[in-house]
């Protein structure tokens, strides 16, 4: 099993468990782009890469 990252929102404090890394597939403009993904004690998001390395700190 793979040690737990924490990841925290820089401008709400609010704390996530990163889940890992995926590629968009959309057939879109955003295709191929590399998408984080992470969660709450609730919901699972995702979020562009570099998007969320510049809202984000790991722990």
């Amino acid at each position: 099993m793979k040690p737990e990252k924490i990841a925290k929102h820089l401008k709400t404090g609010n704390l996530y468990e990163i889940l890992g890394e995926a590629k968009n597939c959309t057939n879109g403009p955003t295709d191929g782009q590399t998408m984080m993904i992470y969660k709450n004690e609730t919901l699972v998001f995702v979020r562009e890469k570099n998007e969320f390395y510049e809202k984000f700190t790991i722990l």
